[in-house]
């Protein structure tokens, strides 16, 4: 039944939403422990900032702009899929739409979530410390993927290090971070 289908594929994206975000209250509580001594963690206006962005982390993945076209990108049912049964290619019409929507689906995410770094190095914030905190909730993503994903925050930023534009700050900082967590 085709709407059986619908309902575990979104039962399987949800799923997967839920898993990450526990793995991103359990990466935060590491980066607490490994990471004391840095100022986001210790100082207290900083952590408390940092702390409320990490208790709504990725909330609009929830949101009517984001959630059917992630479902569809990631988890779509076999009359969303534009491949045919033997995994190739079939309707190039149908994967333009869906990369279409997650487009607008991912821009959506991006400018409401300051920790992915599209968002923080293009914006000017009020407090001079903010650019550090959303590199630090940053890490915090790359450490919960990896939970999921197997590779560490390092390797993820290895490989993808020529498509992620840090300040040379940024890179030293993370760096910082990867050290106390691979110890």
């Amino acid at each position: 039944m085709i709407a059986l289908e619908y309902i575990d594929k979104t039962r399987e994206y949800l799923d997967y939403l839920e898993r990450h975000i526990k793995n991103v209250e359990k990466a935060w509580k590491e980066i607490q422990e490994k990471c004391k001594d840095m100022s986001f963690v210790y100082d207290d206006c900083k952590w408390g900032m940092l702390d409320h962005w990490i208790e709504n982390h990725d909330i609009s993945k929830l949101s009517q702009e984001e959630f059917v076209p992630y479902r569809v990108r990631f988890r779509p049912t076999q009359n969303e899929s534009p491949k045919n049964v033997l995994g190739q290619e079939e309707d190039t019409l149908k994967q333009k739409i869906i990369e279409e929507n997650f487009q607008k689906a991912w821009n959506h995410h991006i400018e409401n979530n300051d920790h992915h770094w599209e968002k923080w190095t293009n914006e000017s914030y009020y407090f001079p410390y903010s650019q550090e905190l959303h590199c630090a909730h940053m890490i915090v993503d790359w450490l919960a993927m990896s939970y999921e994903f197997g590779d560490s925050p390092r390797e993820y930023y290895q490989k993808n290090k020529t498509k992620i534009k840090l300040p040379d700050w940024a890179i030293e900082f993370i760096y910082e971070i990867f050290l106390r967590l691979e110890k």
